[in-house]
């Protein structure tokens, strides 16, 4: 009797193993090689899921735009503080910095090639939305206003700077200093401290 393998979820397990290698090690030491050992299979399987590099390579770019989107939604729908819940994309814990490790390896080829650059946008435009009402309840302002789109644009600024900067440097950018900075963004925004 043949073995019944879940498609999707061995396409995902290939995926999450490209992630993590591409978060500890980059893009260039990728290989189909190394990401069959890791899965204790085949490089025949990893090809099977993905033709080649590239396409594998652009869905983990995905997966760390998706998994970020995701834990912000999770956390604005927990109603935690705005603060709280950018908590969940900045480099303060291990899954967050591993997704900055996985942002940075591929913002190079964000405009290089076309495809990344799309990704990108969409992950803007996906976070600017998000931004915008999360901002318009905490003001109990409408959000589609030239206000609050700057207000948006203004915080998807700070958080990519703040971010980028803690992963360079990490010792000077603790997460005090992560939260005091983006606090006071929040803040001139007009957002309480505790919303």
């Amino acid at each position: 009797m043949p073995i019944v393998v879940d498609k999707d979820e061995r396409r995902a397990q290939v995926v999450a193993v490209a992630f993590d290698l591409v978060a500890d090690k980059g893009i260039e030491a990728l290989t189909f090689r190394e990401i069959a050992a890791a899965n204790g299979c085949s490089t025949s399987i990893v090809s099977h899921y993905f033709r080649n590099k590239n396409e594998l390579l652009f869905k983990v770019y995905q997966v760390a735009n998706d998994r970020a989107r995701e834990r912000l939604e999770a956390a604005h729908e927990a109603g935690l503080s705005l603060l709280g819940c950018f908590d969940a994309i900045l480099p303060v814990d291990h899954a967050s910095r591993r997704n900055w490790r996985v942002w940075l390896a591929f913002w190079s080829r964000a405009h290089l090639e076309p495809a990344y650059l799309e990704e990108r946008r969409r992950a803007a435009e996906d976070s600017l939305s998000l931004y915008r009402t999360m901002l318009a309840e905490k003001l109990g302002k409408p959000q589609e206003t030239p206000a609050m789109e700057i207000a948006a644009r203004r915080l998807i600024a700070a958080i990519a700077g703040i971010g980028l900067e803690a992963c360079f440097a990490p010792d000077d950018w603790t997460t005090d200093r992560m939260h005091a900075v983006l606090a006071s963004e929040l803040s001139d925004l007009g957002v309480a401290q505790d919303a």
